[in-house]
């Protein structure tokens, strides 16, 4: 049983276009880079038809996904890592690790959180123990003891994990890039940071178009720059 997602209190949040693409700089990435890899995993998920396993969509929306953030990590000499049975691209320099997830419905909401649509092993739940264990080694270094309002970006020992949040659901898309900070049971319960790519109000950012139902492969998933 999932355990009950509650909003938490420190979570930073950003939404907004210029807090999102300057959070995103300082962590090494921009929205365009970010929703490539969105685009990868969406296309992969609705080239799937029913004569597919019903388990195919999810895998091949994490596979590709996990491709296209790596190809993009690499061009900017970033690192593929496997350690710790998890596919990602770690960037030595800032020492923080990037990964792909299916995620649900609470995905870009603020009100809400995203939760991994399948439960993770021991494996994860110790990764994000350790992203825990940095926040808090930096929240007892401040002089007035009040949470941070935002995750490291700089980190010595054991790398930060941060997760390319995926849900979707017919043509409804939304993602975020979020730090996970704690993991029960195998699924996400609390984040320290979330900085949405594609909310609620970004209908339009990816639009998709699904295959046909007697299994053709006319599929399209188009990234649109939303206008200002």
């Amino acid at each position: 049983m999932r355990p009950q997602k509650l909003k938490p209190m420190n979570t930073a949040t950003h939404s907004e276009p210029g807090p999102v693409n300057n959070r995103l700089l300082e962590l090494g990435w921009t929205k365009e880079e970010l929703l490539e890899a969105v685009s990868a995993s969406v296309s992969s998920r609705n080239s799937c038809t029913l004569n597919d396993p019903s388990s195919a969509p999810g895998w091949m929306a994490w596979k590709d996904g996990v491709r296209r953030i790596r190809e993009l990590g690499i061009q900017k000499g970033l690192i593929r890592d496997d350690s710790d049975g998890v596919p990602c691209v770690w960037d030595t320099k800032r020492n923080l690790k990037f990964t792909v997830v299916n995620t649900d419905a609470g995905t870009g909401i603020a009100e809400g959180q995203p939760s991994n649509r399948t439960k993770k092993g021991a494996a994860t739940e110790r990764l994000v123990a350790h992203n825990e264990g940095a926040f808090r080694l930096l929240l007892a270094d401040s002089l007035n003891g009040v949470a941070l309002t935002a995750s490291p970006t700089l980190h010595e020992g054991r790398p930060v994990y941060w997760y390319l949040c995926i849900f979707a659901e017919g043509d409804v898309v939304r993602a975020e890039l979020s730090c996970p900070l704690t993991c029960s049971g195998g699924y996400f319960t609390d984040f320290l940071e979330r900085i949405v790519l594609i909310g609620d109000d970004d209908a339009d950012l990816i639009r998709t178009q699904m295959p046909d139902e007697d299994g053709g492969a006319d599929f399209e998933v188009e990234v649109v720059r939303k206008l200002s």
